[in-house]
């Protein structure tokens, strides 16, 4: 079984194997989780930052992507999908996310999928972005939009036509069969989904996001506004002021387990707390096994619980005799 996007995994636990199996869709799969993060340390970094008065200004939202891109590629078990009952990790480290041309309510809003590399530092991710927002808030005639393109060409026909376009892409997909051209223009083929609601002055947390069942992305975050709090003694004096923001998760729980979820959560928070090492190409942990490479440590590992069973049988001979 293949798929041009993505590796066929093999090293799921048994028990992870049965989970596409008892919850065949996303949304019956989907786990929501709420996370408070300290940003004093990001705020700090980026105030300094742009002090300096560099050609090209740093924004949080930019760092946050990296970070969240930087954990992406070090814990590759969130870059995973389910499709046709198996699991997958995915060939490309990328996100979507949604840029409207201004605040106002006829303004129309657009998005395109960002692809990276692990190896990316800071900057590299943020010229990305950068380069995408300003492109598709000031449309010139070098700028292309692959999304939108895709979509208005499909919505010249009657809706017969695309019902059926759209059913047989997707039977494409769940296949690992859809064409290239239509994942680089679907921002539903990314690895995560990331909504910066705080931008549009949210208030009262961070919504949660459903996932969509179309396309692979098995992670969506949503940011709140960013607030400024204050930490108080026991007499109500304050001690420390933090600069906080609530985001929502929407995961596909059948993807990676609780523990690695919330451990990669936290190296979120890490990364956060030291912005500076996003400055640094990461050490990135080896690819997913193949076949080949999973049966040789399973045979390796009953080896060796073979081995350590007869040498506990000898010890508990030796003990009696």
């Amino acid at each position: 079984m293949k798929r041009n996007d993505a590796r066929l995994c093999y090293d799921i636990p048994l028990y992870n194997q049965i989970f596409p199996f008892l919850m065949k869709k996303r949304n019956e799969s989907i786990v929501y989780h709420t996370m408070t993060l300290d940003l004093t340390e990001t705020a700090k970094y980026i105030r300094a930052y742009n002090a300096t008065k560099p050609e090209f200004r740093l924004k949080f939202f930019y760092v946050f992507c990296a970070a969240v891109m930087r954990v992406f590629a070090l814990r590759p078990e969130l870059n995973r999908f389910i499709a046709s009952n198996h699991y997958w990790q995915r060939n490309e480290l990328s996100l979507n996310f949604v840029v409207k041309e201004n605040f106002t309510d006829d303004a129309p809003e657009t998005s395109n999928p960002l692809v990276f590399k692990p190896e990316m530092t800071l900057f590299e991710y943020a010229k990305i972005m950068d380069d995408y927002i300003n492109g598709a808030r000031h449309v010139s005639k070098d700028y292309e939009n692959y999304t939108d393109d895709t979509i208005g060409l499909f919505m010249h026909f009657p809706s017969w036509i695309v019902s059926l376009a759209v059913k047989f892409l997707g039977f494409l997909d769940r296949h690992g069969r859809c064409p290239k051209f239509v994942r680089d223009a679907d921002g539903l083929h990314t690895s995560v989904f990331i909504a910066n609601l705080g931008s549009i002055g949210i208030e009262g947390g961070s919504p949660h996001h459903h996932l969509y069942e179309w396309g692979t992305t098995s992670m969506f975050i949503t940011l709140g506004r960013m607030d400024r709090t204050r930490d108080f003694d026991d007499n109500g004096k304050v001690i420390a002021t933090r600069e906080t923001m609530q985001i929502g998760f929407s995961v596909d729980e059948r993807v990676t387990s609780g523990f690695y979820f919330i451990k990669s959560m936290l190296m979120l928070q890490d990364i956060l707390n030291h912005p500076e090492e996003l400055e640094k190409v990461p050490d990135l942990p080896q690819d997913t096994p193949t076949k080949a490479q999973y049966k040789a440590k399973m045979k390796e590992l009953k080896k060796q619980k073979k081995l350590a069973k007869k040498e506990a049988k000898k010890a508990s001979e030796q003990s009696h005799s």
